[in-house]
């Protein structure tokens, strides 16, 4: 019962209550058929399956001709069969959440319209996709909150360290359109990306020797390197900002500028490797952009860990550790991005650990002067041609 005076003078007369809460409305006309709500929803879902599914078919046709060959020298399957394990449960482990935090979306969305006179037996997905924007809702769920946060700052760093590899690593291994796999990062999860590009590495050849650098190249110190400089300034930036206590409320300040940033920062280099001739967009001087990204990764390993340190002591001394681990499981919206950043984390462990182990010697042909040449989407994964034998064909 309220107290008295807790309700106004005659707050209870119909004339004073607004009339969406004295009697249920009919839906809008056309709700449950929204089309372009659905285009949208399940046209996500679909640009998630598709880029899933080329990328895996081309790693199992690298896997295949790879240990057919007689000429390359394969990884050993149990470094294969690590990362694809690891993808595996990444994506497991993310997506069940992320469709836990749909349903509850939904559910939600159900009891806050409940002014609407809708049959509790029919899902009503057309207005509720119509009238909710999903990745706002993912990410203000995630970010509010200090402990909460203390997880969900980490996959931005982890974004950065696959965007810093598609370029020194990828690229020189022949895997030209990494774009598949940072668009992949970004709408399934950085885990399950990162370790299908480790795989990726993996199975396709080493690089080739580059090529001696002239005078006018060994002079030339601008390249792409200065775009992957811009997008992790951008990014750890937009981490540190959305610390702030203003993105927590509806009144404050608008998390949308701040999370697209990131986002369009780490694709721009790799959609600019798939779509332009790659003498427009080359690092000629090897030498110099090794040095140079060597460089990058400090910055973005110290720039993560002044933030990861500042997210600590904040969420410590709100809640302390234990407030820190049962904000995993306070929401499937953070439960699915921090299962994202366990996985990075157990990822990136996992291959330092084999690189240690010498795993460069393990990726060299047998035949040191003889080359193999591999071309694919996304993942450097077919070969030029291979004969009945197994052989890989040079040319």
């Amino acid at each position: 019962m309220a107290p008295p005076g807790g309700i106004p003078q005659g707050y209870s007369q119909s004339d004073h209550i607004p009339p969406k809460f004295m009697e249920k409305n009919p839906p809008p006309e056309g709700a449950d058929t929204n089309t372009r709500a659905y285009l949208i929803f399940f046209g996500y879902l679909g640009l998630c399956a598709s880029l899933t599914i080329v990328i895996v078919q081309r790693l199992l046709k690298s896997y295949r001709i790879l240990y057919k060959s007689t000429t390359a020298r394969p990884p050993p399957k149990e470094y294969v069969w690590l990362f694809a394990c690891l993808a595996a449960g990444s994506l497991g482990t993310t997506w069940y959440h992320m469709f836990q935090f749909f349903n509850i979306s939904y559910q939600q969305w159900y009891t806050w319209r409940s002014y609407y006179d809708l049959p509790a037996e029919k899902l009503h997905w057309g207005l509720w996709l119509k009238e909710t924007s999903l990745f706002k809702e993912a990410w203000q769920t995630a970010i509010v909150g200090n402990a909460r946060y203390w997880w969900t700052h980490q996959i931005f760093l982890f974004a950065c360290g696959l965007g810093l590899d598609l370029e020194r690593r990828g690229v020189p291994r022949g895997i030209r359109h990494t774009w598949a796999f940072m668009l992949l990062g970004q709408i399934v999860a950085i885990s399950f990306a990162t370790n299908l590009f480790l795989l990726a590495l993996l199975l396709s050849p080493p690089a080739l020797p580059a090529p001696t650098p002239t005078a006018l190249q060994k002079n030339k110190w601008y390249g792409p390197w200065l775009i992957n400089l811009v997008a992790i300034a951008v990014t750890e930036i937009a981490a540190f900002e959305l610390r702030s206590e203003s993105y927590w409320y509806w009144h404050g300040k608008s998390i949308m500028p701040v999370l697209i940033a990131p986002h369009v920062a780490l694709l721009v280099l790799p959609i600019a490797r798939g779509s332009l001739p790659s003498r427009y967009i080359s690092d000629n001087n090897v030498a110099f952009v090794d040095d140079v990204y060597k460089w990058l990764w400090r910055m973005t390993i110290a720039g993560g860990a002044w933030i990861w340190v500042t997210c600590t002591v904040v969420a410590i001394n709100y809640g302390g550790v234990a407030g820190i681990l049962n904000a995993l499981f306070e929401h499937s919206a953070i439960t699915s991005v921090g299962f994202d950043v366990v996985f990075c984390w157990i990822t990136w462990f996992s291959w330092w650990s084999i690189r240690r182990a010498g795993l460069e010697e393990l990726l060299v042909t047998e035949e040191e002067n003889e080359e193999v040449s591999w071309k694919g989407i996304g993942t450097a994964t077919t070969v030029t041609s291979a004969d009945d034998s197994g052989a890989v064909r040079r040319r």
